[in-house]
């Protein structure tokens, strides 16, 4: 009880709460029953009422009492605020914990009757909100009942079934005698259609009571006819007498004999209560119906309603008419009606008197199996199923008593045995009654699907919700349902196309990727197959930017037991691989675009698991090959500080490293003497281009003062331009040894890599032109020259990566350096002159 409290505290509180980013939120769940093992079932009301009951009584009080007592929930500020939309967006977390505390297959009928309860909590809060606004019926009402109703009537059918088939309903030859109610017990123990039957007939009447209609809180009630009695013994005395001749005397049958009418105040508070008494029947409560007709002082009504009752004398011995005697004089009550034949013989002829309210002999046709008794007074589409059932199971219970009990009954009319029908004509007639709200009810789709399940057309009933899962408009609260339900049947072992489940779940599974809802997604891909699971946490993971967001994901991956190895690399393949933006022409800066930035980012996805540390150096080497082949070093300075600095020395220290990540390790490291080059060769550029600009010449007739601060700013500028030598000299030598790190590269620069011929084609000989240009400007021009060497050089193979064209500018600068040495009384190479 207590849990049941604080579920509906925080229902309360999640509605009138300001919306949040996220639906996932801890929930405390609704500790679970224990499971009805012993099902009876009988014509009386069954045990299935009470586990059909609605469980917000104490709910009811509580939210009673918050809302009435908290003055500062007022109408407008909950209208204003529309908590109902807050609640039933609580049912994709609540349906989740939910279904992740069913540990077993064998706890699914649980999670099945707590997402009943999810949703009837959820209802009697919007109903609770609702009634502090002037609002009509809202559409989450509607739906929300008619989901209710759906888990109810899976799990009072599921229950049954699986019941079924762990218990043994071998024919047995029992002489029932003369016990109608034993011969029914029997009957309902056999037969799984009959049984099913009467439990889709206390569901609908557990429905038309959760519905709550407005006569049955009508409670202005007079006692018999009282009115029509009091003119007739002081006519004079009465308030307000009749406009109509009444009849001369009070008996049951005395408007129909004597051919008068009752008081009118008598007749409209007549046709009520035949009305009330009817909807008490149809919502399962018989005894209430009788109880009400004897307070209201029509007790031959109440005992009209008792004559269907199945004979049975608890006083006889099985296979014997002889009566017990156990000497102490212990006699228990018969039970039923002995003469039921007869009672019902002439209730069928009771339900054809024209002249009876249409009510009074609806309640009684529902009692004696008169389908043309009930249907009159039906509008829906349920009532119009409840009549056709409770007719179907009134003939066969009927047939089966005549059939084995030793009496000579009373012969019934042909049109009674005329209306058997099985239940799929009985669905059939519903699909194309006359009646247009029926025409209309019973092709919505709650109503198909509870078809289906009631007919155990599982296969048909998955069909239809691939169908409608697919419809561009369907709401994500039908997916949710949709989800859910084929979750159910694949527990229960009752439909194998696992595609198709997939399919569905993968629906949801996207709208809750559209919503942002992470760790829904990851428990709701957790019930696919492995390969799927990681293409669609994946493809959702990847629009999750931030970095703490991210590490959640791979949280919430781990606690579903998704493989987040696979997830990871699966995010970092997908985005890397997206085409890059196709350049403007004439843009020579290659600037760093959008995407470029986000395959830049993805690289984060590998970097929370040491496990991964390889595989990180492996998609950011792919990466950077990319951008320097678009010419985008920039994206690829950025891709390359990803890595922390102590990458390699982590891999290296798991052990042996295998000759692949090796390879990986080489290639990491022939990128990074590149980039690092390029670096230095710009902070030497930026330093030499900032050479301090001298003070301009003073005029012949400057004055004094002007000539004193003349002389400071030159001996200013001499200072400066010292240490800018200084500096410069220092980013020459830095980006000198960083160039020749590439060219000089252990093994040959990215030799090996797969398709890095053009890479190397491009980037050697720019190094080598960078590092000439570092060298010539220092004025080392004997070095400058010497880089024909080592460029023919054998041992390094760099010549092998040259073009014609490109060895042309190569020689054509390294000539320059020799005309520097020649003007310098040098020869070309750099040797002293011997002229």
């Amino acid at each position: 009880m207590d849990n049941d409290l604080e579920r509906s505290v925080r229902l309360l509180e999640d509605a009138l709460q300001t919306p949040t980013k996220g639906l996932f939120k801890p929930s405390a769940l609704t500790p679970r029953r224990e499971a009805i093992s012993n099902l009876s079932v009988s014509m009386a009301p069954s045990e299935l009422r009470r586990v059909l009951e609605s469980e917000n009584t104490l709910f009811a009080d509580t939210m009673a009492l918050m809302l009435h007592d908290d003055k500062t929930i007022a109408g407008s500020v909950i209208q204003g605020g529309t908590p109902w939309k807050n609640t039933v967006d609580n049912l994709y977390t609540e349906f989740a914990n939910i279904l992740q505390s069913c540990s077993e297959e064998s706890e699914i009928l649980e999670v099945a009757k707590e997402l009943a309860r999810c949703c009837s909590d959820a209802l009697a809060v919007i109903q609770s909100l609702k009634s502090q606004v002037a609002v009509g019926e809202l559409p989450e009402e509607k739906w929300l009942e008619n989901e209710r109703n759906n888990w109810r009537l899976l799990y009072v059918l599921y229950n049954d079934r699986m019941h079924a088939k762990d218990s043994n309903n071998e024919d047995h030859m029992i002489d029932f005698g003369s016990s109608e109610k034993t011969c029914i017990s029997e009957l309902f123990r056999r037969e799984n259609l009959i049984r099913e039957s009467q439990l889709v007939i206390d569901w609908l009447e557990q429905n038309a009571l959760d519905r709550d209609d407005p006569i049955l809180h009508h409670s202005d009630w007079t006692y018999g006819w009282e009115h029509t009695l009091h003119q007739l013994i002081t006519p004079d005395s009465i308030a307000i007498g009749s406009t109509v001749d009444i009849v001369k005397s009070i008996h049951p049958d005395a408007p129909h004999s004597q051919g008068l009418s009752l008081h009118h105040l008598d007749s409209e508070n007549d046709k009520k209560l035949c009305q009330r008494v009817f909807m008490e029947i149809r919502c399962g409560n018989l005894e209430k119906a009788q109880e009400l007709c004897s307070s209201c002082g029509h007790p031959w009504r109440a005992a009209m309603l008792e004559g269907w009752k199945l004979y049975h004398n608890p006083n006889i011995v099985q296979n014997s008419e002889e009566v017990m005697d156990d000497g102490l004089n212990h006699y228990k009550d018969v039970e039923g009606n002995s003469n039921r034949d007869l009672w019902k013989s002439c209730a069928i002829n009771f339900c054809k008197a024209s002249h009876l309210n249409i009510y009074e002999k609806a309640a009684v046709a529902s009692l004696c199996g008169n389908l043309e008794g009930i249907l009159p007074v039906c509008t829906t589409w349920e009532d119009y199923l409840w009549a056709y059932m409770k007719t179907m199971v009134d003939i066969r219970v009927e047939s089966e008593i005549r059939d084995n009990i030793m009496k000579n009954y009373k012969p019934l009319p042909e049109e009674y045995w005329e209306q058997k029908l099985s239940l799929s004509q009985v669905f059939n007639i519903l699909e194309t009654s006359k009646n247009l709200t029926v025409f209309t009810e019973a092709k919505q789709t709650d109503h198909v699907i509870q078809k289906h399940i009631i007919l155990d057309e599982i296969p048909k009933l998955i069909s239809l919700l691939e169908a409608r899962s697919e419809e561009p408009t369907v709401s994500t609260h039908w997916l949710r349902f949709f989800a859910h339900l084929v979750l159910f049947f694949d527990s229960v072992g009752d439909f194998t196309n696992r595609k198709v489940s997939e399919k569905i779940v993968e629906t949801y599974i996207n709208r809750l990727s559209d919503m942002n809802e992470t760790q829904l997604v990851a428990f709701y891909v957790s019930k696919l197959g492995k390969r799927k699971q990681v293409v669609l946490y994946a493809k959702h993971c990847e629009k999750i930017l931030t970095h703490n967001d991210r590490k959640n994901a791979l949280n919430y991956a781990e606690q579903f037991n998704l493989d987040v190895y696979a997830i990871s690399t699966r995010i970092v393949e997908s985005i890397t691989n997206k085409p890059s933006e196709v350049d403007v022409p004439g843009n020579l800066q290659k600037k760093l675009t959008e995407i470029d930035e986000i395959k830049i980012s993805s690289l984060d996805w590998l970097m929370f698991y040491e496990e991964q540390l390889a595989e990180a150096l492996a998609h950011t080497n792919t990466l950077i090959f990319k951008f320097l082949t678009l010419g985008k070093l920039e994206a690829a300075h950025l891709a390359i500080a990803k890595i922390p600095h102590d990458t390699v020395d982590k891999i290296k220290s798991e052990g042996e490293v295998s000759e692949q990540t090796e390879e990986i390790i080489k290639d990491y490291l022939s990128y990074k003497a590149y980039l690092d080059a390029q670096e230095g060769f710009n902070e030497w550029f930026r330093q030499y281009r900032n050479k301090p600009t001298p003070p301009p010449e003073l005029p012949e007739s400057a004055q004094f003062t002007e000539k004193v601060a003349h002389k400071h700013k030159v001996s200013q500028f001499k200072a400066e331009t010292e240490r800018w030598k200084l500096t410069t000299s220092h980013s020459a030598k830095t980006a000198k040894t960083l160039l020749y790190n590439v060219l000089l590269f252990p093994q040959g620069w990215l030799v090996g890599a797969e398709d890095a011929e053009y890479l190397r084609s491009v980037c050697i000989p720019e190094v080598v032109l960078l590092l000439y240009s570092v060298i010539s400007e220092s004025a080392m021009h004997e070095e400058a020259v010497q880089l024909s060497d080592l460029v023919a050089a054998e041992k390094y193979g760099l010549y092998k990566v040259y073009s014609k064209e490109k060895l042309g500018e190569l020689l054509e600068k390294i000539c320059e350096s020799s005309v520097a040495l020649l003007n310098a009384k040098k020869d070309p190479f750099g040797n002293p002159s011997r002229a």
